[in-house]
């Protein structure tokens, strides 16, 4: 398998960034063959430690955990982006943060390009390569620091660009038979991002009516070829879509979504206080609603949030550097754009990460 482990440079110049990610696509080649049986891990890989859900509680190794996390969900845009998120991991860490998530067809892409995010599929829903070289790097180098990674598979704005329910079906299997392959345990899987979305989910399978037949039908795919995967379906916040289906490991909501008693919850994008025009910017008002939900959630044993910015996921932006998996700075004014508020507080409420404990 293609290792990219000694890389080019950091580059933090969006017209670079966006140069490195048409050149560092190769050829789209199957990555599995999704009309075989369901994959072992291959010979020659070591599995990375298993993330777990029992009862309502997080576990990684056997080891109940706190998790922590931060909505990367334009990491796998290129080469350059996903050597950043992987350079960023030890602060994260430092800093009590050790749950990320990221999407193979990426998330909003901010200003100026709602849709510059990857799509990580060819129209077949064959998983491009570089793409799934990206993506185990990261996951593993966040394995050797103890974090876990969701990985997001759809997301709005990109569904269109597969060609079918048989493409989406092929997608679905290719990437639970890559995760399967190469031993990658320490995930969990948000299907479908945005779910019933009614201006950009625009495949029947990810609308309503029979939102639960169809959530269901998304997960069996997976889950046949990768049954040890814990897998959820993120709503629209705005549609009457629920967050519960057959076949649900996760419960996934977002925004401001009241968390469910009951179930094991994660936000996966909580309700950015930041602009993509301007980034990593926040007033007092934004800082205190960040540190509320924050307090709410660590008041629900059974929910787990990650932290969105448009600083943090948008491409560009503004600032013409995101997105940013550094925390940058206290976000005070344009001079001091980052989101170094959110690390601080986990640090201080919560503890450094040494897996696998928070420590105070």
């Amino acid at each position: 398998m293609h290792r990219v482990l000694n890389l080019v440079p950091l580059v933090l110049g969006l017209g670079v960034l966006a140069g490195c990610a048409a050149s560092s696509d190769r050829p789209a080649q199957p990555v599995g063959d999704a009309s075989a049986s369901p994959q072992s891990v291959a010979a020659d890989v070591k599995p990375t430690r298993e993330f777990s859900i029992r009862g309502e509680r997080a576990y990684i190794d056997g080891h109940e955990v706190d998790l922590w996390g931060i909505r990367c969900g334009n990491a796998l845009y290129s080469v350059n982006v996903t050597e950043r998120h992987v350079r960023a991991l030890d602060n994260m860490v430092r800093h009590g943060v050790n749950l990320i998530g990221v999407y193979i067809q990426g998330s909003n892409g901010g200003w100026p390009d709602p849709d510059a995010g990857l799509n990580g599929f060819e129209r077949s829903g064959d998983l491009k390569p570089a793409v799934a070289d990206r993506l185990e790097w990261l996951i593993r180098e966040a394995d050797a620091r103890g974090m876990v990674v969701m990985v997001g598979v759809f997301s709005p704005r990109k569904d269109q660009q597969l060609g079918g329910e048989g493409a989406v079906k092929r997608a679905l299997e290719q990437t639970a038979d890559f995760l399967v392959q190469r031993g990658l345990r320490n995930v969990f899987v948000d299907i479908a991002h945005e779910y019933d979305h009614t201006e950009r989910m625009d495949l029947e399978i990810f609308r309503e009516p029979d939102g639960a037949t169809k959530k269901a039908r998304l997960a069996g795919w997976f889950k046949a070829r990768a049954p040890q995967i814990e897998v959820g379906v993120c709503p629209y916040e705005k549609s009457s879509t629920r967050d519960e289906f057959p076949g649900m490991d996760v419960r996934i909501i977002q925004k401001s979504m009241a968390i469910p008693s009951r179930g094991f919850v994660v936000n996966v994008e909580t309700q950015k206080q930041d602009s993509y025009e301007a980034d990593g910017f926040f007033n007092e008002g934004h800082v205190d609603f960040v540190i509320e939900d924050c307090e709410r959630y660590r008041a629900a044993p059974n929910a787990v949030l990650m932290f969105h910015a448009a600083y943090i996921q948008g491409i560009g932006n503004f600032s013409g550097t995101a997105p940013h998996p550094e925390m940058g700075g206290h976000g005070t004014s344009p001079s001091d754009r980052g989101v170094r508020f959110y690390f601080e507080w986990v640090r201080n409420n919560i503890g450094r990460w040494e897996f696998p404990n928070h420590v105070r």
